[in-house]
């Protein structure tokens, strides 16, 4: 099958490929009206998957998305409303569609009041049937029935599954569909699982979602911008997908740039500069906040409830004593998006009056060992003799600062900033004890369960009931990113309507009312005029290193103040960090991204 060029885009697509033809980055010109599905005359959808036209503020709801588009009836199909809550801790029963009566037949078991298409309380609100015209091929990777997706994985790593060490794949690609072949790994199965469940829950107006997963040949042949870029172009012309998942570590940035240079939506949680996203406007989407919605989380924090007020929490005997701050960051090569957060928190600490006394870097970031230890005993004891009192740590985990001060008998307050490892129990259990039980995050993450009772173990059990019980819980704890991102695929095509385009995918997802969150296990979710990630806010955390985190047994959990409550960037409550921490806050199942020991392996995983 020939490569879909930009130019076959244009003749099929001209308004959008004229945008990318003409590499216009900072507008995307979007219908002025999507079309709302149509239902046969005796067939009534309870919510609309677009918003509603006047001006009327939504209601208020627990999350972002079940106000989007409310429809007028105010029935609900037969066996939908409290069909097993959705806001219960349990895990739902086993799906049944269903058969639905008089005017109203439903095929989706939509969940929760306001109904929702299922029990995680991010996903939208339900549309329990559809029966007319879709359109058809409306798009590249889409026909009356079906939407090819690509799903990119990368190889090399292992896992200890529970069919033993399990090495991932190499350069090979597997139809998801097909029968599962002696050669899939876990990640191939979680994947069918996830296809199953959203599949089957999610409404996509009589299209079935065919996954495609390809694994990269970084292992087999060294991995260059130009083979990145050529291993993407191959499998596009293969499959010819409207969409790509995307998992590669190494020059991820080349894959997803040649994929939306074809014209090919990606969902990729990634923590990057909003920029990078804005450079293919409506082609690359992310679940986890940008950096600067996390760098303006972050600063404010400091600015209003650490510079203001004396030290209060730190290990040294030091209380009441004005805080002075260091700064911790790294710079390392690969680590270019967690320097750039560090850039914007020092400027905009320093706006607000702060001062750092000294600055160190991490060299080695996001591994476990011994490698940063040169390092970390020169920052610690920089910082010693500087008289910091408070290290404000701007990404970039390791594993040696803690166990150096600690070492030292130098116990400074720690305010971390959430980068998916030190914000996680994984990576935080890898710290110094003593030293860690003085640190305080700032994170974009939710609320989190034990693993199952969270969505993603509902999605890959009830996808696959026949996965083993700890293989789910492996895919939960290391890979849950991945669920959030197939969620957030599902809900674009949904909330696009039948007439799936991605101007339509672009317009439903601008679409969700931005909101704040009143629940402490839902961000507030929603997409600004120009804004391709969904997280907005974030909450404060501190480190209790004698607790275990729910469903797990080695001790050492964030405890979310205030039971998890949310906040946005200039909305952090008055007083010191200590204010809102109390003795009964809950522990969170948050693990963070699984933090290697491979030192000087390419096998290091860089930052979200």
């Amino acid at each position: 099958m020939a490569r879909r060029s930009t130019a076959t885009w244009a003749h099929r697509y001209p308004p959008l490929a004229g945008l990318l033809l003409a590499g216009l980055l900072a507008a995307f010109v979007l219908p002025s009206a999507l079309n709302v599905p149509q239902s046969a005359p005796t067939q009534t959808l309870e919510f609309a998957p677009v918003p509603p036209e006047d001006d009327q503020p939504p209601p208020p709801g627990t999350s972002n998305l079940e106000t989007l588009s409310l429809g007028s009836s105010d029935t609900t199909p037969p066996g939908q409303a409290g069909d097993g809550g959705g806001d219960g801790p349990g895990l739902p029963p086993p799906p049944e569609v269903p058969e639905g009566s008089g005017t109203q037949p439903v095929t989706k078991r939509c969940v929760g009041d306001p109904p929702r298409q299922t029990e995680d309380k991010l996903s939208p609100p339900c549309v329990a049937h559809f029966d007319g015209d879709n359109g058809g091929a409306t798009a590249p990777g889409v026909t009356g029935d079906e939407i090819v997706v690509l799903a990119v994985e990368d190889s090399g790593f292992i896992e200890v599954t529970s069919r033993g060490t399990e090495r991932r794949p190499v350069d090979v690609c597997f139809d998801i569909d097909a029968e599962p072949t002696g050669d899939w790994h876990l990640l191939t199965y979680a994947l069918r699982a996830y296809s199953n469940f959203f599949n089957s829950r999610y409404q996509t107006y009589g299209r079935h979602v065919h996954f495609h997963q390809c694994w990269t040949n970084r292992d087999s042949e060294p991995t260059t911008p130009e083979t990145a870029r050529a291993e993407m172009n191959e499998w596009i012309d293969r499959y010819e997908p409207l969409a790509t998942m995307m998992y590669p570590i190494a020059y991820e940035e080349d894959y997803i740039r040649e994929a939306s240079r074809n014209g090919v939506v990606t969902f990729k949680s990634s923590t990057r500069l909003e920029e990078f996203y804005r450079r293919a406007p409506g082609l690359v989407w992310s679940y986890t906040a940008s950096i600067e919605i996390r760098a303006k989380l972050f600063a404010d924090h400091i600015c209003t409830k650490v510079l203001p007020h004396p030290v209060s929490f730190s290990g040294n005997g030091d209380h009441g004593q004005p805080r002075e701050l260091g700064l911790l960051y790294t710079n390392a090569d690969g680590a270019s998006q967690a320097h750039a957060f560090a850039d914007q928190v020092r400027t905009s600490v320093e706006a607000c009056g702060g001062r750092f006394e000294d600055a160190g870097t991490v060299p080695q970031p996001f591994v476990v060992g011994p490698g940063n230890r040169s390092a970390a005993q020169n920052n610690m004891a920089r910082f010693q003799a500087s008289g910091v009192t408070t290290v404000i740590w701007a990404m970039g985990f390791d594993s040696e600062s803690s166990k150096v001060a600690a070492e030292q008998d130098y116990y400074p307050e720690w305010v971390v900033a959430g980068d998916a490892r030190l914000d996680g129990w994984q990576a935080s259990q890898e710290q110094d004890q003593d030293a860690w039980r003085h640190a305080w995050a700032i994170s974009p993450t939710v609320l989190s369960p034990a693993i199952d009772q969270t969505p993603c173990y509902q999605a890959v059990s009830e996808g696959d009931p026949g996965m083993n019980e700890q293989d789910r819980r492996l895919v939960c704890t290391n890979f849950w990113y991945e669920y959030n991102d197939y969620r957030q695929l599902f809900t674009g095509i949904q909330v696009a309507g039948p007439r799936l385009t991605v101007a339509n995918v672009d317009k439903g997802l601008h679409a969700i009312p931005a909101a704040p969150s009143d629940d402490p296990t839902v961000p507030a979710c929603f997409y600004e005029p120009g804004d391709y990630t969904c997280v907005k806010d974030g909450v404060a955390m501190w480190w209790d290193p004698d607790t275990p985190p729910p469903g797990q047994s080695n001790p050492g959990c964030y405890r979310m103040t205030e039971a998890g409550k949310r906040y946005f960037a200039g909305t952090w409550p008055e007083g010191d960090v200590l204010a809102q921490r109390g003795p009964d806050d809950p522990c969170t199942s948050y693990a963070g991204v699984y933090t290697v020991s491979l030192e000087g392996s390419e096998n290091v995983i860089p930052p979200l």
